[in-house]
């Protein structure tokens, strides 16, 4: 059996706390010491608290990895929705020369386009469209 350096000390516990090991020792048939059983309490209630504080760490951890992937992401999007925006809005430009449509013709299309857009909560929809 391998030799532990122990040192004694002396502990003034409630009468409840004394009862309760008293008990645990009569679970155990008596094989079990009082300083066993204040040893494994103690041994129990040091690895709760690591671990609570490791579980804290780790919490805090995922939570910045988890928003810094948040954020690289939405600023692909942004990069992208700005990429379309300015195909888009070049797309409208050829359209718009091509069609010689004027300044009045043009609001007046984008008016219903807002306005059909708005109706179908951005579901569009080719049929309709042509219409």
């Amino acid at each position: 059996m391998q030799s532990v350096n122990k040192q004694q000390i002396s502990v003034q516990l409630p009468l409840s706390t004394i009862n309760k090991i008293e008990s645990l020792k009569k679970l155990d048939d008596g094989k079990i010491s009082r300083n066993k059983i204040i040893e494994s309490a103690v041994d129990f209630y040091f690895g709760y608290k690591t671990s609570e504080i490791t579980q804290d760490y780790l919490c805090s951890i995922v939570g910045q990895k988890v928003e810094g992937m948040i954020n690289n992401a939405s600023n692909r999007s942004s990069k992208l929705q700005f990429k379309e925006a300015v195909e888009i809005n070049v797309l409208t430009r050829i359209v718009a020369s091509m069609m010689e449509l004027d300044k009045d013709s043009y609001d007046k299309m984008r008016r219903k386009a807002v306005e059909d857009v708005k109706a179908s909560k951005g579901i569009i929809s080719a049929y309709e469209a042509q219409t």
